[in-house]
C-alpha cells in the first residue's frame, strides 16, 4: 500500500498578480498530475496548541498547474492531496489504497514538520513545484463488540488523530462496522490515533468505546474496542471556610464538567449542575480520560482539591472505565492568589497589548486548566483565581500567537520566563520583558 510525499521547489520573482502562490504538480516521470487538491493553510492556535486551518483551495488543471490567491501577504503552509476530500478539512483520515494522504512543504506527510512559505507584501511566490512519490502506508484493524463479546450491528466507528495532532476536522468521520464487528482503516501514516465506537442500548441509552493506538512502522491488528454503557458520577462540592447561606449561594451558580483529554476539536463535555447543598450528578459519561472543570467560580476562587477515592483528579485527571468510579469530592477555596504586573521592552517601556501567559510547573503541564492567558492593556495585566504553586510567566508581542501548549515551542523560551511562586491569598507583582 502506498501514499505520496512531495518535493517542493520554491522561487521568487516579480509575479503577474500580487498575493498569489502558484506551481505545478507532477509525478515521478515529470508528467503533470491532474485533479490534485492543493490547499493553502495557515497555522492558528486553539488553547495554546498549533493547528493548521485551510484558507484557500485549488485543483491542478490539465497541465498539472495550480494557482492560489491568498488575499493578503503573510506566512502560509501548503498541503496537497492526490484526491480531493483528503486534505486539512477532510471528513476522513484514511485514504484509498491507491491514493495519497495530504503532504506538506517541503515534502513531508507529517504536518508538524511542515515549513512555512512567506508571501511578501509586494509580490507573489511562484514555481512551487511538487513531485508526488509513492511510499508505504499502514493500517489499523480489529473488532468492536459488546461486553459479552457479541457484535453490535448498529455500532459506528470514528478515527481521529490522537493527542498533539494538528488537524482541524470539520466533522467527526464515521465508518460502518462489518456484521461480525470487524473493521479496518487503510492508508494511514505513522502517528497517534483515537478510535471511538458509538452505539445505543435497546432502551436508547448511549454506549461508547474508546481506544488510543500508536501506529509506528508496522500495521496494528487485533485492536479490541468494547462498547460500554454510559455511567453516572455523583459528587459533592464543599467551600473552604464557608457555610450556610453564603456557601449555598456560591454553590448554586456552579457547574461541574468533565472535558475529554483529547486534542480533537470535536469534544463533548458531560456537565452537571450543582445544588445548594453542593451535591451534583454528571450523566451519560463514557469511558476515557477526562479533566475536571468547574464553571461559574468567582474570580478569587480555585479548585483546592478533587478526589475520587485516593485519586487526585486535579493533578492527574480522571480515567473512567465501565463502572462508576465512586463519589467525587471537591473542595473550592476563596483564597486564590493573584498576579499583577507590567510588560516592558528592552528599554523598560511598557508594551501595550502584550500577550501574557502563565505556565504551571513542568510536572503539571498536561493540566490545561492551570494555564492562563491575558492581554496587557497599556502594558499592565492582572490574573486572579490562581491556584497556589510554582509557575513561569512569559510575554509575547500582540502580533504574535504563542503556542504555549506546545512543549517544543515553550522549550525554546524556557530560560526567558519569569519564575513566579503563588501562595494562598498572595498578591505577586511581576515586571517582565516581552519576548521578541
Amino acid at each position: 500500500m502506498l501514499i505520496g510525499i512531495a518535493i517542493l521547489l520554491v522561487g521568487l520573482q516579480n509575479p503577474p498578480s500580487a498575493h498569489t502562490i502558484s506551481g505545478r504538480v507532477s509525478d515521478v516521470d515529470r508528467k503533470p498530475v491532474v485533479g490534485v487538491a492543493v490547499q493553502l493553510v495557515r497555522r492558528m492556535y486553539q488553547n495554546g496548541r498549533p493547528i493548521l486551518v485551510s484558507v484557500r483551495e485549488a485543483t491542478t488543471d490539465q497541465s498539472g498547474e495550480y494557482r492560489l490567491e491568498t488575499g493578503s501577504a503573510g506566512r502560509y503552509y501548503l498541503s496537497a492531496s492526490y484526491r480531493r476530500g483528503f486534505g486539512i478539512n477532510s471528513t476522513t483520515y484514511n485514504v484509498p489504497e491507491d491514493g495519497y494522504p495530504p503532504i506538506y512543504y517541503p515534502g513531508t506527510a507529517d504536518p508538524r514538520a511542515a515549513a512555512p512559505i512567506d508571501l511578501p507584501a509586494d509580490g507573489s511566490v511562484y514555481a512551487i513545484d511538487l513531485t508526488l512519490y509513492r511510499v508505504d502506508t499502514l493500517r489499523i484493524s480489529g473488532r468492536v463488540s459488546l461486553a459479552d463479546g457479541t457484535s453490535d450491528p448498529a455500532a459506528s466507528l470514528s478515527i481521529l488523530p490522537g493527542r498533539s495532532a494538528v488537524f482541524l476536522p470539520l466533522a467527526m468521520p464515521r465508518q460502518p462496522i462489518r456484521k461480525d464487528g470487524s473493521f479496518e482503516f487503510r492508508g494511514l501514516i505513522p502517528g497517534n490515533y483515537e478510535l471511538i465506537a458509538d452505539s445505543h442500548s435497546l432502551d436508547g441509552e448511549p454506549m461508547k468505546g474508546r481506544v488510543s493506538v500508536q501506529l509506528g512502522s508496522r500495521d496494528v491488528e487485533d485492536v479490541s474496542i468494547v462498547l460500554m454503557p454510559a455511567i453516572e458520577i455523583a459528587g459533592r462540592i464543599a467551600v473552604e471556610n464557608a457555610t450556610g447561606e453564603a456557601a449555598s449561594n456560591l454553590l448554586r451558580q456552579l457547574t461541574v464538567s468533565l472535558r475529554p483529554e483529547s486534542d480533537s476539536q470535536i469534544v463533548f463535555s458531560p456537565t452537571g449542575t450543582v445544588n445548594s447543598d453542593g451535591s451534583f450528578t454528571i450523566r451519560k459519561v463514557g469511558p476515557g480520560d477526562y479533566a475536571l472543570e468547574i464553571g461559574g467560580l468567582p474570580s478569587d476562587c480555585y479548585i483546592k482539591s478533587a478526589f475520587v477515592g485516593r485519586a487526585d483528579i486535579v493533578e492527574r485527571g480522571l480515567t473512567l472505565y465501565a463502572q462508576s468510579p465512586g463519589p467525587m469530592d471537591i473542595v473550592i477555596s476563596p483564597r486564590a492568589g493573584r498576579i499583577e504586573g507590567t510588560i516592558v521592552d528592552i528599554e523598560g517601556t511598557p508594551v501595550p497589548g502584550a500577550q501574557v501567559v502563565l505556565i504551571p510547573d513542568p510536572r503539571l503541564r498536561e493540566r490545561e486548566g492551570l494555564y492562563r492567558l491575558v492581554q496587557a492593556l497599556n502594558g499592565s495585566f492582572s490574573m486572579r483565581g490562581i491556584r497556589p504553586g510554582s509557575y513561569k510567566l512569559f510575554a509575547w508581542p500582540a502580533d504574535e500567537t504563542p503556542a504555549y501548549r506546545d512543549p517544543d515551542f515553550i522549550r525554546e523560551y524556557e530560560n526567558r520566563g519569569e519564575s513566579v511562586q503563588v501562595d494562598a491569598e498572595s498578591r505577586v507583582i511581576v515586571r517582565a520583558r516581552v519576548i521578541r
